[in-house]
This record gives structure tokens, sequence and C-alpha cells, in this order.
């Protein structure tokens, strides 16, 4: 989940983070990095891994139920689940069962009227880059029985999601303006499982997470999952999530998956999922004039070439995954605790790629 008070002004901080990185001739010392950046934020504990030269190095520091967390250790990623969410919408298309333009509403139950912009409906592909324009989130998440900041999906299913379709306006005009949407992305797996005919987590299993190998990434809470804790540093619940929700922040996973996701990312035409990977990095939309969107990814400018990245925050944990396929490198960043990780991980990303010139 965004790590500011809005997730416009976070997307421009990084947007100009990533402007002013300057190549560096340095190696990457990734140890001292990921040390430095724990113990100036205060994380319980820290993960970083990397993608360079063909081989993976990573990194813990900090403990997890009394020991160094590691590539294995699983972690809430929140917001980063948007790209496994994405992805199974790229394999939909790629295997003729639906198409980027697609209404959304086709995807909903026949009863319900969808409100929508005089400009036409909103579609998958508008879901998938943020430009649908329906609101960050439901208006009425706040309103829902049993509502608490501390966990605040846990309540919000599908019966909520949908009545609230049928009173939602666009903002904007589908497919022309980028707003980022955690509503948008619970939308786009709720309806994707609903054409499968089975649940969320399945749909993305069975589309994303079989075929690429990623056993370790779980909706559930998984045994050793690293406890959160919130922007104060005090223990804090995990969240928990819908089928209507799970698809903008609900998965836990750990560096050794999301590395091999990155790794396939890199490579798409040597990994199980060629056409699909190819298409969610390939841009939609123009965010900025130097930021595009892709089906889940952004992608920016950084030393003159592409990055494509998603960044999380949960109640009480941050991540960061990062890829530039045209020097074979990538990172991923994971913490316990609400900070953002985002610097740390594009400073990884701008010293590999100093290292591979």
């Amino acid at each position: 989940m965004p790590t500011s008070p809005t997730s416009r002004f976070r997307f421009l901080a990084l947007a100009a983070l990533l402007a002013l990185a300057s190549a560096s001739a340095q190696p990457v010392p990734l140890d001292s990095l990921a040390r430095a950046a724990a113990e100036a934020d205060g994380l319980p504990s820290l993960v970083v891994g990397v993608v360079a030269g063909g081989e993976r190095h990573v990194v813990g520091v900090g403990t997890v139920g009394g020991a160094a967390p590691d590539a294995h250790t699983p972690y809430e990623i929140g917001s980063v689940s948007k790209v496994l969410t994405a992805l199974a919408l790229a394999d939909a298309v790629t295997d003729g069962e639906v198409e980027l333009t697609t209404p959304v509403a086709d995807l909903l139950p026949d009863t319900l009227e969808v409100a929508a912009s005089a400009a036409g409906p909103y579609r998958l592909v508008d879901l998938a880059t943020h430009t649908s324009g329906l609101p960050r989130l439901p208006g009425d998440l706040f309103t829902a029985p049993g509502f608490a900041m501390a966990d605040p999906y846990t309540h919000y299913g599908a019966d909520r999601l949908l009545a609230f379709l049928e009173r939602a306006e666009v903002e904007t005009a589908p497919g022309e303006t980028y707003g980022y949407s955690n509503l948008g992305a619970g939308l786009l797996g709720y309806a994707l499982a609903r054409r499968d005919g089975t649940g969320y987590a399945e749909t993305v299993r069975r589309r994303v997470l079989a075929p690429l190998g990623l056993d370790a990434t779980t909706l559930d809470a998984p045994e050793g999952l690293a406890p959160a804790h919130g922007a104060d540093g005090a223990p804090v619940p995990p969240w928990t999530w819908t089928d209507a929700t799970a698809g903008a922040g609900g998965w836990r996973s750990t560096a050794s998956d999301l590395l091999t996701l990155a790794e396939a990312a890199l490579a798409p035409s040597a990994s199980a999922l060629p056409a699909s990977l190819a298409l969610s990095l390939d841009p939609q939309i123009r965010a900025r004039d130097d930021v595009a969107v892709g089906l889940g990814w952004h992608l920016s400018p950084l030393d003159l070439r592409t990055m494509a990245w998603h960044n999380g925050m949960v109640g009480g944990s941050a991540s960061f995954l990062g890829v530039v396929p045209e020097a074979g490198v990538a990172v991923v960043v994971l913490t316990n605790r609400q900070a953002s990780v985002d610097a740390l991980g594009v400073e990884v990303l701008r010293r590999l790629l100093a290292r591979e010139e």
C-alpha cells in the first residue's frame, strides 16, 4: 500500500529519486547497505536480494523468530501483489479468454448495473493501469460493519464491493488519467476469479504461481511470517483480505520467490509465461512524460535504461521489486515495519547498473 499520505505524492517522489540517480563505479556492498538502512529506519528485519550476472545474492539483517531472516523468510508484500494480479490478467489475454479492452462489467453478475463514465465503460486494462477513474478506496470502506484501521479490509467482501460499484461514478474518463486505485486492483482480481469460476487465490495460483514455481507465495499467513510492526515500531497484526480486496495487496512471499519472478521478467522468452510476461511489461499508458505504466508495472528511466518496478506497504510491512531487463539486473527488498524501502531498492539497482557497465 502507499507509503506516503497520498499515492500520487509517493509516485512522484520515487520518480524524482530515479531522475536524480547518478552512476557509481563502486561494487555493490549489499550487506553494509542493508545494515545501514535497517539501522537508520529502525527496521526489525530486512532482506535484500539481487539478480546480477545471472546469479542471486541475498542478505538478511535483524531477526525474525530469534534468527536472522533469509531468502525463505515470508513477508507481507503489499502492493507488489498488483504485479501478480495483472500478470493473471495478461495470462487470460494471451490465452484468448478475455481482451484488454473487455469491459469489467462483462465479468460481473448480469444483474449488476455498473455506474460508468459517459465516455464509456472502464475496461480490464484500465484497472491494471490505474486509469479506470475509480477512487483509490471504496467510499464505504470505513463504514463497513466491524471496520478497524488496524485491519481495514477484513470485512470488505464481494457483496459490499458490488453494491458500491452500482453507485460509484468514475472520477475521470476511463483510460485517460492515471489515478492509483487499490479499489480497481481488488476489483480486477475479483473479476478475473469470477470469470474463472473460482476464488482469487486459485486464479493467481493456476495462472501465475504454479507455472513460475512461486511455491512460497500465499494469501494465508504462512509459518514463520515476519511479524508486522507499525510506523512507530510497535507490533501490529497482519492484514486480512477478501476476494474483493486481495488483488490490491494481499500476498505474502519470500525474497526467493520474488527473485524467481524477477528472473522471469528479465527474460520472458525463457520463462514459463513468455507471452504473458512480455505483455505485462509492455507500456500501455503514460502516467507522466517520462513514466509509463504496463500491466501492474510502473516503467521509469534509470541511468538511460528502463526499470520496471512496484512497491508495497501494509500496516506493518513494506516491499520493493525492481527489474531492469536491458541490463539483466533486479532487486527485491522486504521489511516488517511500515517504513518505505524504495530508496534502498533504487540505490542497489543503481549500483548494480554501474557495475554492469
